[in-house]
């Protein structure tokens, strides 16, 4: 190795035998949760079941204000200061719920997106119909008006859920 170091000009660091993930896919899923929830009730807050007319999408607020109004309320451990990204990194794992656009989150709105074509990928390990089903509505459970979506890729409660035999 010393001989390869010297050819290039002792530039070559040797890579750690464990590689540590910090992405935010490691921070325990109960903390993820309360994040989430927190965040989504925070943008929520205005939206009542009893409104009738258009689904609303709530507001908006921005990374600062959301951190500022997450620490107060959820404690944080050590473990998610070390992720990359930290709370950010937390919401963004969380495309399905919410929608980040220029440091600002809301909450997002599906239909806004069903006209779009969604862009092929070739490498699919598994067909996105088949997984229908499978897991519960974010939408449906914790949003104040439900879902908004007319042919919904996640069950409406228990009685939809599809259990996959692996």
């Amino acid at each position: 190795s010393s001989g390869i170091n010297a050819e290039y000009g002792g530039t070559i660091v040797e890579r750690k035998r464990e590689i540590v993930v910090t992405n935010g896919t490691k921070v325990d899923r109960e903390l993820c949760e309360r994040i989430v929830q927190c965040v989504a009730f925070y943008l929520l807050r205005n939206v009542s079941d009893e409104q009738t007319g258009e689904w609303s999408a709530g507001e908006s607020a921005s990374f600062a204000e959301l951190v500022s109004h997450i620490k107060d309320r959820v404690e944080f451990s050590e473990e998610l200061k070390q992720q990359d990204g930290g709370i950010q990194t937390i919401l963004k794992n969380c495309h399905q719920v919410f929608q980040i656009r220029q440091g600002i989150v809301s909450i997002r709105d599906w239909r806004m997106g069903a006209g779009r074509k969604r862009r092929a990928v070739a490498n699919r390990k598994y067909d996105r119909t088949a997984l229908a089903k499978t897991k519960l509505c974010w939408f449906h459970e914790h949003h104040p008006q439900g879902c908004n979506m007319d042919e919904c890729m996640y069950a409406h409660g228990d009685a939809e859920l599809v259990n996959l035999m692996m």
